[in-house]
This record gives C-alpha cells, structure tokens and sequence, in this order.
C-alpha cells in the first residue's frame, strides 16, 4: 500500500507509518520540534492542509520538495506555521515577571550599572511576552532610553507579523485589569487594543529558529533570556543543544526564565537555580 495506506471511520487519509516517522524526522532535523505517536493526527491534519494547497502532491513529494526544491525556504516557513501553537497573554506568569522587574533588574543594575541591558524573548508568539517586558521595564524606572535592547524572535512568520502590528484582542487581556490596558492600550473601531507606540518601537522582532544552531554567532551576549513554553516541544537532544547556546549567548550574572512546568533537570548543571525573593529562577554564575 502506499503512503496514503489507511482510512479513518470519517474517510480522512492517512499516513503511513514510514512516511509519518520520515516526515517528523525531517522536521525535527530543522526545527528541533519533537512529535510522537500521540501527535499523529495534528500532524497528519495540518500536513493534508499543505499537500492540497500545492496541488494535491503525494506525502513523498512533499518531503522531496521541502529537501530539495528552489523554493524551500518558503515552504519550510509556511509548513512552521502550520504546526506550531502559539498560546499566550499579557503578564502570563506575573509571579515570575515580577520577579524580573522587582528582584533581576536591581541585581542587573548593581551588577554593571553602566551598561546598556540586553533582553531575549525567545520563542515570543504574537508579541504579548515582550510588550509585557518593556512594560515592567519602564514601570521599573530603573532605565532610561538607549539603555535598553530588546530582541523578540519566533519561528512563525504569521504571529511575528501580529506582534509587530500589535493589535490585540480581549484574550490577550486575561491577566491584568483595565486600568493596565487603558494604560498602555488605544481601542480601535474594530473592538482590538492597539498596544502604545512608545512600547512598541521598543521591541525589535525577527524571524528566528532556535534549531539554527550556527546563526547564535550572529548575536551579543544578553543579560536575561526568556524562552518560556517553549523547549517543551523539544525532546531532549534538542533541548541540551539549545540550553548550550543560550549558556553561550548569556553574560556571566545573567538570568535564564522558562515556564514554570519547564526545568533544567537532566539537561544542563551549568545553570544555577537560585532562590530569589518573588520567584526561582535560573542564573549564569559569574566565574
């Protein structure tokens, strides 16, 4: 039988094993995105999706096609989008965001105090983590303009183009109060919050995959680095190599924050858990 070797009781094709474990193998190589068994038919769907917009081609086709063809890079872009999630809100995880503006940036700025401070969102989504960054940053009054860089990147070219637009819906608002959003926030004719100028040229957005090994050489030493809900999609290989990069791109005294399910267990003793006032956070020590 062929790589459409099987039907569903709804008649929805499906892959053949071979053809699934080729393809996840693929995408793991590029991105470091990591999909089981139990991932199979949210694979499946999103790749059909591709398949019928490119003409119907044959799962094997596709799969040469992403390898080889002149056009790649575009495909690649537009199959990420299609199959990674981006879940996110303003203030998500405020323990630990409080912990960064009450607890990090006062040990920053005693740290080095001349110098200019430099932030990662890494993995940002549709821009709610990095707005709420600068937010606390100039809620901190511990910087002045220039002191500053802000780096947000993604994978996904779709919530990349949101977060620069920065436009939001009610559901981006679910964590904070209205006095937080009619702060920052200008309601449009449409219903969507448009997030302050002042805090938007702020963040400087680019597409990024942290998978791309070689391309960290591009970037400067940062002092905080925010991957959050993100190496979750990783399986552990991919995870030690991006911890390794992040350990590398990260000055000594620096703050490493994941999400709060996410833990450096089994993947690195370079970083230090330390315990600080509002939260645990992960550090660089200083050698």
């Amino acid at each position: 039988m062929g790589a459409w070797d099987s039907l569903d009781s709804l008649g929805t094709a499906l892959l053949s094993d071979d053809v699934f474990r080729r393809f996840c193998a693929l995408v793991h190589d590029g991105t470091g995105l990591s999909f089981s068994d139990n991932s199979r038919f949210f694979v499946e769907k999103r790749l059909e999706n591709r398949l019928e917009a490119l003409g119907g081609i044959r799962p094997e086709e596709y799969i040469h096609f992403l390898l080889y063809d002149q056009e790649k890079e575009q495909e690649w872009g537009r199959l990420i989008d299609l199959l990674t999630t981006n879940e996110t809100y303003f203030m998500r995880e405020e323990r630990q965001l409080k912990c960064f503006q009450k607890d990090i940036l006062p040990l920053l700025v005693k740290q080095k105090p001349e110098r200019k401070i430099r932030v990662w969102s890494a993995g940002c989504s549709t821009g709610e983590e990095p707005y709420s960054i600068v937010i606390l940053l100039h809620e901190s009054g511990l910087f002045k303009d220039g002191e500053l860089e802000i780096m947000a990147t993604d994978i996904n070219t779709r919530v990349l183009a949101r977060a620069r637009e920065g436009l939001y819906t009610e559901s981006s608002f679910r964590a904070v109060d209205d006095a937080f959003k009619n702060r920052w926030f200008r309601k449009e004719p449409d219903g969507r919050f448009r997030i302050s100028d002042e805090i938007r040229r702020k963040v400087k957005f680019s597409r990024f995959n942290l998978f791309d090994l070689d391309r960290y050489s591009l970037f400067t030493p940062f002092d905080v680095i925010f991957c959050r809900n993100v190496i979750i999609y990783f399986d552990i290989e991919a995870k030690v190599k991006v911890i390794e990069r992040f350990w590398d791109k990260m000055r000594d005294g620096g703050y490493l924050l994941l999400g709060h399910s996410e833990s450096l267990i089994s993947i690195t003793d370079k970083f230090k858990l330390v315990h600080l006032p509002s939260d645990l956070v992960y550090t660089k020590a200083t050698q």
